[in-house]
């Protein structure tokens, strides 16, 4: 090879070799910094993405979780940095139209199963925050989820356009979120982050959120998120700021209440991993939202029952294992729920097992979340404490219990431990079991 022609090959892999290295040094110069990473990382967990966006047994962040909602079932869809299945072409600026604005990359809208009408409180720096933890920590996933599919006229993303014009969103907060004083960062975690209103407060015909009645209780796929308001019968006003950080720390306050189903979910992944000071500030915040009172819980719901000595049922003859005869409340309790529970519903010596008086599931005004609980069961950890009390529904690796039963044991717990005999039928217990939302 002529020397020119050799000098010139090498000025070509030499320039090649230093654009190269400049175009990786502008790549790592654009890299976000740790703080920025390990802050997205924070909000992402506050806000509870992974709770929406990941389906039970998958990966995280890859959606296919369905949303039950009254016009059909909204599926989760992958947010994962994967360029073609997930959110890895999104620029910045469509991530931001996304979480605070609910439209997508193509324009399309989303659907507000998707909580953007409370995302859009977020600061500008929160979402870059969040924008660059998705893009740089979150593993890519390569799969699609089973697209949505929604009745007339929810199928139509446009008629989104309409809902948006009526639906409150919560005016987006300015500064750096992380130096707001204890108030005003506990308002921003509940009406953000933690979106706490999509649950907890009631909606009007449009299916938008009843801003004069925020965090007043309203049904959710079965359950129902009650009121938490500062009202110190229907609501949690005679609580303290301690009680509630325990809880939203641990899920369980002795004498108080325990969180399963969406909340024992949202303990689970968000709030139990929130700081000390941003649970003060949540807790304090949502302890003077103004109070909004139920006619079905005139009293705490915590007040009621106590420890009661019951007549054995027990006859000392073998039940057959053929023998399916349907049982009463009683013999139900004795045979699945008192070997925890005691027979007089006093739980165990460590908590464990909660006392089924002075507990607000029983004390509730409706028995949504007992029946729940009885068919589904607890399934919570938090730091190095697993809760689990088994489900007794069809799936149940203990006892499945007809719906007959299920009405019966809850009337016979209500009754004897908490707020009385709600005469829930079988009826009711087959519509919750309906109400549970599948997975794909």
């Amino acid at each position: 090879m002529p020397d020119i022609a050799r000098k010139a090959l090498w000025s070509v892999l030499a320039a090649g070799t230093v654009l190269a290295s400049l175009s990786v040094s502008a790549a790592r110069a654009e890299d976000p910094s740790a703080d920025l990473l390990s802050r997205g990382e924070y909000l992402a967990t506050a806000a509870d993405c992974v709770a929406c966006h990941t389906k039970p047994g998958g990966k995280p962040f890859a959606g296919g979780l369905k949303i039950a909602t009254p016009m059909g079932d909204v599926i989760s869809t992958n947010i994962t940095p994967d360029p073609e299945h997930g959110i890895g072409q999104y620029t910045e600026e469509d991530f931001e139209k996304s979480v605070r604005h609910g439209l997508r990359r193509d324009g399309n809208h989303l659907y507000p199963a998707m909580p953007y009408v409370s995302y859009s409180g977020m600061t500008d720096g929160d979402v870059k925050a969040l924008y660059a933890w998705f893009m740089h920590r979150v593993k890519p996933v390569a799969e699609s989820p089973p697209t949505t599919s929604l009745n007339f006229p929810a199928n139509l993303r446009i008629a989104m356009s309409a809902w948006n014009m009526v639906a409150s969103t919560v005016p987006p907060e300015s500064g750096d979120s992380a130096t707001f004083d204890k108030m005003r960062r506990g308002k921003y975690l509940a009406t953000a982050l933690e979106h706490c209103g999509t649950c907890h407060t009631p909606r009007n015909m449009m299916l938008s959120e009843e801003q004069d009645n925020y965090l007043a209780g309203a049904p959710l796929v079965g359950w129902y998120a009650p009121d938490i308001t500062s009202s110190k019968t229907s609501g949690i006003g005679n609580w303290s700021e301690d009680n509630l950080v325990q809880y939203l720390r641990t899920g369980h306050v002795d004498g108080l209440s325990q969180a399963a189903g969406p909340m024992g979910e949202a303990v689970e992944h968000s709030t139990s991993h929130l700081t000390d000071a941003d649970l003060h500030a949540l807790a304090a915040y949502i302890l003077q939202v103004p109070a909004k009172e139920d006619s079905a819980e005139p009293k705490p719901r915590e007040s009621f029952g106590q420890a009661v000595e019951e007549a054995d049922v027990r006859s000392g003859e073998l039940t057959r294992i053929d023998n399916l005869a349907e049982m009463d409340g009683q013999h139900v309790y004795d045979a699945n729920c008192a070997a925890c529970h005691g027979m007089n519903g006093a739980g165990t010596a460590d908590h464990y097992a909660p006392s089924l008086f002075h507990n607000s599931v029983t004390g509730a005004g409706r028995p949504d979340n007992l029946i729940m609980t009885v068919l589904n069961g607890v399934d919570r950890t938090t730091g190095d404490q697993h809760v689990h009390m088994p489900g007794f529904d069809g799936n149940s690796d203990v006892q499945r219990l007809s719906d007959t039963e299920i009405a019966n044991v809850v009337n016979y717990v209500m009754k004897t431990f908490g707020s009385g005999d709600h005469a829930v039928t079988a009826e009711q217990v087959a519509k919750l079991r309906t109400d549970t939302p599948k997975t794909p």
